[in-house]
């Protein structure tokens, strides 16, 4: 008997399921079997049934998860968990909280104060540094964040490692979701696996550097002189897992925003203008935690560039128990995901879902106000995105200084695609025009 009888959408190719139409259209996918099957559906990825849900409220109850019965380890296990292992999203329950408590000291309000020098000197290099003619802002937006993630969390400037360590965490990911799992030269698994073993290599090198010297503010060094409750230091390879997933979450998700942000804008020159105008007003002020607030419609784009693009389009887990999701029965060992990119677009909560629009996120319409889990760019619950705040101030100092000497154009007939898993990135190049 089908334990999951009762959710519409079985039956699929064998082996590879819905797994292929998942990486070359994902959004088609999922919106022919939401028409299809309404808001609960079962699909076939990556060798096995996961229940999708498209509602708020079941967002709600997979991400808070009072009862602690959904495993995100068990969740992420089957993508990125062999090549990004013990990270925070793959931590369950007391361990998981236990590990966030040690990286939480890199994500308070003084410790981002003091991220701003950093952020903006190496913004400004990069900027520039940019040519006259057109340049691919998704691949510039990649080499800033990660170098700004290098020199604010491990306090080093990676220098000539970048674009190596930049083509490990590319090849890393393109791994996370092929279907064909097998350490054979030349595939996919074997390259990103080849990419986990450099980032090994450099982290941990930066790790027994750290050791060697007296403890400085950044995290590594924080991670490299903690101990245990017994006063053991923690072992190396235990450092470079937390810290090689955090700056994968650290820039792969920030570039993702920040080229969705920029190319909408040039496509869009009466918000390019808007938030132009709110930037002069800083009358060259760094962007701080003091006044970021101000502002407030380059907060409306960025908003609207996560509901479209959301850095993290799903958020897997697996049920340890029996559980109930939204009025429906989930059995023990089943794999479920919220599905942040299309519940973002889904038509009987946003007008005009697929249009950059955003005055929808303004007082007076506030479309994302009508459920607390319909607006979910960075997660929620225990596993909400530990570095939210960094990311929204590196956004907002980017588009600050960018704008306040420039200004983008894009051709609207370019035919750029976003590829949306595992984190949104353009198919081909993404050329903006600066003038």
């Amino acid at each position: 008997m089908d334990p999951l009888a009762h959710v519409p959408g079985a039956g699929a190719p064998p082996l590879v399921g819905h797994s292929l139409q998942f990486l070359r259209d994902c959004h088609r996918l999922m919106d022919t079997r939401r028409a299809r099957y309404g808001d609960v559906f079962r699909t076939e990825l990556l060798g096995r049934t996961v229940v999708v849900f498209l509602t708020p409220q079941a967002t709600r109850e997979i991400y808070l998860d009072p009862d602690q019965v959904l495993s995100s380890e068990g969740g992420w296990s089957t993508s990125i968990g062999p090549l990004f292992r013990r990270g925070l999203m793959l931590r369950d329950f007391e361990d998981h909280h236990v590990h966030r408590q040690v990286m939480r000291q890199a994500f308070g309000r003084a410790a981002i104060a003091g991220y701003v020098e950093a952020i903006h000197t190496v913004t400004d290099r990069h900027l520039d540094a940019l040519p006259a003619g057109p340049f691919d802002v998704y691949r510039l937006m990649k080499r800033l964040t990660l170098d700004v993630a290098a020199e604010v969390f491990a306090g080093a400037s990676l220098g000539g490692q970048a674009e190596t360590v930049s083509r490990a965490f590319g090849d890393a990911m393109a791994a996370a979701l092929t279907p064909f799992r097998l350490r054979l030269p030349g595939t996919a698994f074997h390259r990103g696996m080849q990419g986990r073993r450099t980032l090994e290599r450099v982290f941990g090198d930066l790790v027994v550097q750290r050791r060697q010297q007296a403890p400085r503010a950044d995290l590594l060094s924080r991670l490299a002189h903690a101990t245990t409750e017994t006063g053991d230091v923690l072992a190396v390879d235990e450092v470079v897992d937390h810290m090689v997933f955090l700056m994968l979450a650290a820039h792969d998700t920030t570039t993702s925003t920040l080229a969705v942000l920029l190319w909408q804008l040039a496509l869009h020159p009466d918000w390019q203008e808007r938030v132009v105008t709110e930037v002069r007003a800083l009358d060259g002020e760094p962007v701080t935690l003091a006044n970021h607030t101000r502002l407030v419609d380059t907060t409306l784009a960025m908003q609207e560039a996560l509901r479209l693009s959301p850095p993290v389009p799903f958020s897997p887990r697996v049920a340890t128990r029996d559980v109930v999701l939204d009025g429906v029965p989930v059995p023990a060992g089943v794999a479920v995901t919220p599905a942040s990119m299309t519940l973002h677009r889904h038509p009987d909560w946003w007008s005009d879902p697929t249009r950059f629009d955003p005055a929808r996120f303004a007082p007076g319409r506030a479309e994302h106000t009508q459920h607390s889990h319909l607006f979910v760019p960075f997660g929620g619950g225990a596993h909400l995105c530990i570095g939210h705040h960094v990311a929204e101030l590196v956004v907002k100092t980017v588009v600050a200084r960018l704008l306040a000497r420039r200004r983008l154009v894009a051709d609207p007939d370019a035919g750029v695609v976003l590829q949306p898993v595992p984190i949104p990135r353009p198919r081909g190049p993404m050329l903006l025009t600066v003038t």
